[in-house]
């Protein structure tokens, strides 16, 4: 299914903040992530209620995140990327719980969602990434695993495979282009007089 995300901003519209490119990048990941789980079902592979869904939305956009994480390491500031990496995971987290909450009613989802970001960013700091390649297979392999676990034994095995040869780099792939065209036009677009952001090289 072709998958369609935000990496254009409307004319007209004010300087962007980190805080803006967050949000967009948050719900990029999310339309991302529900694309994976509709790939997902597309194949064959049942997911049982609206939680389970869920379940799988968060792997792909923790998976999500951490790409993002990588791809401004390199241009941004330590404190750049801190702040616009923060306040993307706690959109995200907002997400979450507003999805939660109507399917499972009220709950803890917000922490219980960032205490599973902060496991798998321990898990994913060890997995190979490049800016030209993209996630290694490593990185993918490790999506695959979390995805599984959730869709439980049966197909097991090409569950996996569809993850880390299909849905895994469709989404790695849609997420990371949008958010460069973003960032870029962000960039382009911010009055020549006055400090730039939030280029670290400027």
């Amino acid at each position: 299914m072709s998958l369609r995300l935000r990496s254009r901003w409307k004319q007209g519209e004010r300087e962007r903040s980190l805080e803006d490119l967050a949000t967009v990048g948050a719900a990029n990941a999310w339309r991302a992530a529900c694309n994976g789980v509709l790939n997902l079902e597309n194949e064959g592979f049942e997911t049982s209620s609206r939680a389970q869904r869920i379940d799988i939305i968060e792997e792909f956009v923790a998976f999500l995140l951490l790409l993002a994480d990588r791809l401004v390491y390199e241009t941004f500031s330590a404190e750049d990327r801190a702040r616009f990496i923060t306040a993307m995971a706690m959109r995200l987290a907002e997400l979450v719980d507003e999805n939660r909450t109507d399917a499972q009613g009220p709950g803890d989802h917000r922490d219980r969602f960032i205490e599973k970001l902060n496991e798998r960013t321990g898990v994913y700091a060890e997995c190979s990434y490049s800016p030209e390649e993209g996630p290694g297979f490593t990185m993918l392999c490790c999506l695959g695993d979390r995805v599984t676990d959730v869709l439980g034994p049966t197909n097991r095995k090409w569950a996996q495979d569809q993850v880390v040869a299909i849905d895994g780099p469709e989404a790695a792939q849609g997420f990371t282009r949008a958010l460069e065209t973003l960032l870029d036009d962000a960039e382009q677009e911010r009055p020549a007089r006055g400090p730039r952001r939030p280029l670290a090289d400027d």
